[in-house]
């Protein structure tokens, strides 16, 4: 025998003295019957949709949500992926907590043009930093890497034409970056690159600018780094 919402509610309805049947008790009559019948349909669906198999552990709450009988629609599970995901950042919606080290290039850079005093050649260090790096700065996202680096010159950038040349062994993807990124229009001599995950070869060379006129020339330096 089956029961619809609106035959439920009918035969409350149906039930009740017509002496009785003021307004108010009309609707909070069918206010019941409504919830009552959504109660059974919920039961009786998730009788239907029961599996003879043992119950999943806690930790696989998700994954019993997405495989209900009552989330096979499209629309249904592409809501809830998107509540999982969301929630996976937590409340506020951070990035990923870790800490990581800089990773140094092989070597300085030998540096033409600039150096302490008067010294025309200097050398120019340089590193990568991994993600994930937060909440301590730099920022840095897991499949990131941070590259960073500091001629051996005392003066105020001016511009940064620092580049690095990187390729991921693991995923054949690479590209060229120019390390432009300023802060409180100062250059920082730094790029924060998705490199992907993976093992991570790179180059860096080019120049820097400053106040004072001078411009130091880094020579390529190379490094291998874990992203």
């Amino acid at each position: 025998m089956q029961f619809t919402s609106a035959g439920f509610m009918i035969a409350l309805f149906a039930h009740q003295p017509r002496s009785n049947m003021r307004l108010p008790l009309i609707l909070r009559t069918m206010s019941v019957a409504g919830a009552s019948a959504a109660a059974l349909a919920l039961a009786v669906t998730g009788q239907a949709g029961a599996s003879p198999a043992a119950a999943e552990p806690p930790g696989s709450a998700p994954a019993a949500l997405l495989t209900q009988s009552g989330m096979q629609s499209p629309e249904a599970m592409a809501v809830l992926q998107n509540i999982l995901g969301a929630a996976a950042l937590g409340p506020l919606g951070l990035p990923e907590f870790g800490v990581t080290a800089p990773q140094d290039f092989m070597y300085p850079a030998p540096t033409l043009g600039c150096g302490v005093g008067e010294s025309p050649v200097t050398v120019t260090v340089a590193s990568a930093q991994a993600g994930p790096n937060f909440p301590l700065p730099p920022f840095i996202e897991r499949g990131q890497l941070r590259f960073q680096a500091l001629p051996a010159h005392v003066d105020f950038p001016k511009q940064s034409g620092l580049n690095v040349v990187w390729f991921n062994a693991d995923t054949f993807k690479g590209g060229i970056e120019p390390l432009n990124d300023v802060l409180l229009g100062v250059p920082t001599m730094s790029k924060t690159v998705a490199t992907g995950a993976g093992t991570v070869f790179a180059a860096l060379y080019g120049d820097v600018t400053y106040q004072s006129g001078k411009t130091c020339f880094a020579l390529p330096t190379v490094g291998s780094f874990t992203a």
